[in-house]
């Protein structure tokens, strides 16, 4: 069947940096980025930019989905390169989308992505969320959700974040813009890696929720074209996130919103992926960002709760084969829970998954 959707999930270290593609008819694929992991991506991301045609090199969306360092480090290249002025539109919530913020001008990381944009840095303003009006990207109270369909291209659902989302990153926005600039400090803990012999007492272990103020004010997508689906999570709550899900499934008269892929938030986070998101959302393919650097991540208990509550036979795509993640290709571990696990054919391109068209 004829790849309807194309995922690529870069090696972004910790971070994320993907770059989506929808087929068309004739012409160029509808091509978004995600995106652009931790500053050291860029060379990778920049070489991977390299390879298209120079009459393809153009970017429909790209998406700064919060103020992470492990994902916004990236971007501030991307924004000084010559391929900042051939995108269609940035989506991203700056200072002056929060609620009760005014002042065009932060601090760090933030201040460069905002001024790069407002062509306060020696180039030309950049569209930004020409698809919301210039106005912010929020999808109002829990459930809510924003929809934007594309001409000649898919149909993006806005899942995340919500108002509310929006006035605590406002709140914390020095902080945050911060932290984005030095990287997050945490204390180094060794990678204690236990057996997974029993997935399902793994799965129920209790679990923080995930708190940052950032992370909650993630851009988390569904993107759906020609039959084929997938939910993009950034970092975003998984509470939200579910919510989001089942307010699209409601409108459709649906109880769930099976899709064809669901990339995890948060680097597979045991804060963020929960088994109650998880049954909002049935799908085959479930990707995984991270080389687990700093975190540790995927969380055995976020993988056990995917395996054990997706539809039968699931395949998890990772974008790195490290010791952590190589435990769950164990093939009598696959065996027992009924599921795949995929590692990128060569280092330097990460997770590729294409998606077929439906009937």
């Amino acid at each position: 069947m004829t790849t309807a959707i194309r995922i690529e999930v870069l090696p972004a270290r910790l971070g994320d940096c993907l770059l989506v593609e929808c087929v068309r008819d004739t012409g160029r694929p509808w091509r978004m980025l995600v995106d652009g992991g931790p500053p050291d991506t860029w060379p990778i991301l920049e070489q991977r930019l390299k390879r298209l045609r120079p009459d393809e090199q153009y970017i429909d969306v790209a998406v700064v989905t919060h103020i992470d360092s492990d994902h916004i480090g990236g971007m501030i290249p991307f924004l000084q390169s010559e391929y900042a002025h051939h995108v269609g539109d940035y989506w991203f919530n700056g200072r002056t989308h929060l609620p009760g913020m005014t002042s065009k001008r932060s601090v760090g990381q933030g201040e460069s992505v905002v001024a790069a944009l407002l062509g306060e840095s020696g180039g030309r303003v950049l569209p930004w969320n020409l698809s919301f009006g210039g106005g912010p990207i929020d999808t109002g109270d829990a459930a809510g959700f924003i929809e934007v369909p594309i001409r000649d291209g898919p149909h993006i659902t806005v899942l995340s974040p919500t108002t509310k989302r929006l006035e605590i990153l406002a709140a914390k926005w020095s902080e945050a813009m911060d932290q984005a600039k030095r990287g997050r400090v945490v204390e180094t803990r060794p990678d204690i890696r236990e057996p997974l012999d029993d997935l399902v007492a793994i799965a129920v272990q209790k679990s923080p929720k995930d708190s940052s103020a950032p992370n909650g004010s993630s851009i988390a997508l569904l993107v759906e074209h020609r039959g084929a689906s997938v939910v993009l999570g950034a970092d975003a709550f998984g509470n939200v996130l579910g919510a989001g899900l089942k307010g699209v499934a409601a409108a459709r008269d649906q109880k769930e919103l099976p899709v064809d892929a669901f990339k995890l938030p948060h680097h597979a986070s045991k804060s963020n992926v929960f088994e109650a998101m998880l049954k909002a959302v049935p799908a085959q393919h479930y990707l995984v960002s991270t080389n687990g650097d700093t975190f540790h991540h995927p969380d055995d208990a976020a993988l056990a709760r995917v395996v054990l509550t997706a539809p039968p036979g699931p395949t998890l795509w990772f974008n790195y084969h490290t010791e952590r993640i190589a435990r769950w290709a164990d093939p009598a571990l696959c065996e027992r829970y009924l599921y795949t696990a995929r590692f990128p054919e060569a280092p330097e391109a990460g997770a590729v998954l294409e998606l077929p068209g439906g009937s």
